[in-house]
């Protein structure tokens, strides 16, 4: 990866004249032709977004961290829904209650006590 600093010209020359190179099938023939098109549009691409995204206060970073973060929360939130639901967590929570009941204020987890 190289990174580099154009002027907006620059920039612009660089979109015009690889429009240009793109557009000269008469250079090449057949499989070159289609490699100058694929690799022509992707770097068309990249340059026409790393201009029109270098003042727009969009961090690619943050927005992916924040996306990630919003998954995961979502994923919680959707298990302690299902929790809440569960027969199988009620049935825990007749057995505990059922155990405070009988003496015991906080029944382990081992099996004996089951």
């Amino acid at each position: 990866m190289i990174t580099l600093e154009l002027t907006e010209e620059e920039i612009g020359t660089l979109i015009d004249a690889l429009g240009t190179w793109m557009e000269l099938p008469e250079e090449c023939e057949g499989e070159e032709w289609l490699r100058r098109q694929s690799a022509g549009a992707d770097l068309d691409m990249d340059l026409r977004e790393a201009f029109n995204r270098r003042n727009d206060g969009w961090d690619a970073a943050c927005a992916a961290a924040a996306a990630e973060d919003t998954f995961i929360q979502a994923g919680i939130e959707a298990r302690e829904q299902i929790k809440e639901t569960s027969r199988a967590a009620t049935r825990r929570e007749q057995r505990r209650a059922q155990a405070i009941s009988d003496g015991n204020p906080d029944p382990s987890n081992d099996p004996v006590d089951w």
